[in-house]
């Protein structure tokens, strides 16, 4: 019975028993799975805190620097404004003075 059959298949199920309780290529898949899920959890870990830095930092902080340019604005227009009042204002009271200084002399001279 040496080399028969039942030889040559005794051996060949006894392989795949043995594969069958240690596959490396099912271990490595399980191994790959982990490292996926491994990977997917620090991959939502990441997307979780690049959210949270972005609804509390960096979009509140644009938003902070869009007002702030906003009012830069205004107040430069606001402050232009202002300066052609004061410019009017400074050459009306100019002339206020120059007709008053006018009326002076022409009382000191009748006088």
């Amino acid at each position: 019975t040496h080399g028969g059959i039942s030889d040559v298949l005794s051996p060949l199920s006894l392989d795949a028993e043995e594969e069958q309780d240690f596959c490396p290529a099912k271990e490595l898949t399980d191994k790959i799975k982990e490292a996926k899920t491994e990977q997917d959890e620090d991959f939502s870990l990441w997307r979780c805190q690049l959210q949270v830095f972005l609804t509390t930092k960096l979009f509140p902080a644009y938003q902070h620097e869009k007002v702030l340019r906003e009012k830069i604005k205004e107040n430069q227009i606001r402050d232009a404004e202002l300066a052609e009042l004061r410019k009017i204002k400074d050459e009306e009271l100019a002339k206020l003075i120059a007709e008053r200084e006018a009326e002076e002399a022409k009382r000191l001279q009748a006088a």
